[in-house]
């Protein structure tokens, strides 16, 4: 049977087989233990095998992960791997967001002249755990969402901080240019089922915005950023989106962006996460000013 394993995680393997030390294998791989541990188990998970079991004379490979690491001599006599995974490290960037920012950061890089490193895009996901994990495990190089917790081993940096706005279909059959408290009570809502952190500096605001963010008639929950505007764009649905983001995406897409009521008035964050290991490679920060170029003030 064939098993999607890239050449990253037999290279694990196969060091692992030889020395039957995880430790011994970082120190060979120049990572640290907890990175041949996640690697591993990834591996565990892709083939549904253990891969490895505990002897007295250290981790032991069963016949799978023998098999393994033979396929990954044969590779390795063919091509220079050392070579391979330093240059997708250089040139091939794995980036982690929502699937509306997806949009917005594609459409900038396709409209660009300059030379840059191909983009991998993969789903986000909503555990800040998990995320962590991604970046320091070089599964992820880039992770755009919501604020991480402080971690010695990744770097963050502001992306944009927005106030929030109303949208709308382009046509709406009943709500014009100016977007009412009666239009948030007696309409319909879209929400995304992973939410949005919103935030405030006032404590009264923060009481009465969720208050009232309780109260909507919430009649669908989409499963994507994407599909929540999708979804508001062609039909009477209301959302709320950041500012930036949503002007931004009247260009794509034929929606209204309404300032909403002092009431609903909150703010949202957006951070870039990536590992300092990245910090001295020249094209992450160029990638990062098209990033930030796909959601200025339009």
């Amino acid at each position: 049977m064939e098993y999607k394993l890239d050449i990253k995680m037999l290279r694990t393997i196969h060091t692992l087989c030889a020395c039957g030390s995880v430790v011994q294998t970082a120190k060979i791989l120049g990572v640290s233990p907890g990175a041949i541990s996640y690697t591993i188990n990834k591996a565990r998970k892709i083939t549904g095998s253990a891969l490895f079991y505990r002897s007295r004379t250290g981790m032991a490979p069963n016949s799978l992960a023998e098999e393994l690491s033979h396929k990954y001599q044969k590779i390795a006599k063919d091509i220079d791997v050392d070579n391979v995974l330093s240059m997708k490290d250089k040139t091939v960037f794995t980036v982690s967001c929502y699937s509306v920012l997806e949009l917005l950061l594609s459409t900038t890089l396709i409209a660009t002249t300059e030379s840059l490193p191909r983009i991998n895009f993969c789903t986000s996901v909503g555990n800040d755990e998990a995320r962590i994990a991604r970046i320091r495990n070089k599964e992820v190089d880039i992770d755009i969402g919501t604020r991480l917790p402080i971690n010695n081993s990744i770097i963050q940096l502001r992306f944009f901080s927005s106030g929030i706005s109303a949208i709308v279909r382009h046509d709406h059959p009943v709500i014009g240019e100016n977007f009412t408290m009666s239009d948030w009570t007696q309409h319909q809502h879209a929400i995304w089922s992973r939410g949005m952190h919103l935030i405030s500096d006032n404590v009264e605001q923060t009481n009465r915005f969720n208050a009232l963010f309780q109260t909507r008639n919430v009649a669908f929950v989409a499963s994507s950023t994407l599909n929540l505007v999708m979804l508001c764009a062609h039909s009477d649905l209301i959302i709320l989106l950041p500012t930036v983001i949503a002007q931004n995406l009247r260009a794509l897409l034929p929606i209204k962006v309404l300032a909403v009521p002092p009431e609903l008035e909150m703010s949202y964050e957006c951070y870039v996460h990536y590992h300092h290991s990245l910090s001295t490679n020249p094209l992450l920060g160029e990638l990062i000013q098209h990033f930030q170029a796909s959601v200025s003030e339009s």
